[in-house]
């Protein structure tokens, strides 16, 4: 898909949810790949402004402390219980990924709010959620491990309600073994969300097979691969309905283009895993796969 294409279907999507779409709403309701948008605008949030329109918030958006309490109470009052982590994923208005990332655990969220309506003097306002939170019974195993600061090390479980336990980062971190480097066998890089690829490349060989996954949706459909340069021949959608045949050379870092001295009049695109060549002559695209891999944070 093309930028304006995409910018349409924010605009669509906008029109039938009566605000901004997010990421995942925009694959489901138009079909556009998030590993497009990430490639043509870094990002949804640029997509979006792109569009003419503000980010209604999601993924990547800073979202104050009292909106996440307040939504949460919120959905306690309407279903007179706490929600579980399964009831917010549904219901609540942002993603449950935010109150993971600041209090550890979906348990931990009631003695937030408790907390939180006490500093806020809003216990009048919330007396009938604070009844509910009341009546609930700790979940010591992960209070232990968030009030610790990671010292103790739990494995994955569920609470009664069957919600997930999410530890701390410092007590996953305290958790995992140190070990050094087993020198009979090959290092790889780090998980990737693809079912065909299990971890990013760390070599050409790896990174020709990443390209091969997504090279239709880069918008390239490959005619040739070869052992001498360049790499690859393909064709690229250089408009919408527009394809030209491009050369293209494959390196793990795009300065290995120079340290192997190929020649700039020869290759049109340079696809690699790492952009690190600053003095990139400015008539080679650049296409860095490595942009495409969303991480969390």
């Amino acid at each position: 898909m093309t930028k304006e294409e995409i910018i349409e279907a924010i605009r669509k999507c906008a029109q039938e949810l009566g605000r901004a779409p997010k990421r995942n709403e925009l694959e489901k309701m138009c079909g556009v790949p998030p590993r497009r948008i990430a490639l043509l605008f870094r990002g949804m949030t640029k997509a979006v402004r792109a569009a003419g329109l503000e980010p209604a918030g999601g993924p990547g958006y800073a979202i104050k402390t009292d909106d996440l309490m307040l939504d949460w109470a919120r959905l306690a009052r309407k279903l007179k219980k706490r929600p579980s982590l399964t009831d917010y994923k549904r219901r609540g208005r942002y993603t449950h990924v935010p109150f993971l990332r600041r209090w550890g655990a979906w348990t931990a969220v009631p003695e937030t709010f408790r907390k939180y309506a006490r500093v806020k003097g809003m216990e009048g306002e919330w007396k009938d959620v604070l009844a509910i939170i009341a009546a609930l019974k700790p979940a010591p195993a992960v209070t232990r491990a968030i009030s610790s600061g990671g010292a103790i090390a739990l494995g994955p479980g569920a609470d009664a309600d069957g919600d997930e336990l999410f530890l701390t980062e410092a007590a996953l971190r305290a958790a995992r073994r140190k070990h050094g480097l087993y020198r009979d066998r090959p290092v790889t890089g780090a998980p990737l969300p693809s079912a065909a690829l299990a971890h990013e490349p760390v070599n050409e060989s790896a990174v020709i097979f990443f390209f091969g996954m997504y090279a239709h949706m880069l918008g390239f459909r490959v005619l040739s691969l070869q052992g001498e340069f360049p790499d690859c021949e393909a064709m690229q959608e250089v408009r919408p309905g527009m394809w030209q045949r491009v050369r293209i050379e494959i390196e793990f870092e795009s300065r290995n283009f120079q340290k192997h001295g190929h020649r700039v009049d020869g290759c049109d695109v340079i696809v690699c895993w790492r952009h690190n060549w600053p003095g990139c002559p400015k008539n080679i695209q650049v296409v860095e796969l490595s942009r495409l891999v969303r991480r969390s944070k």
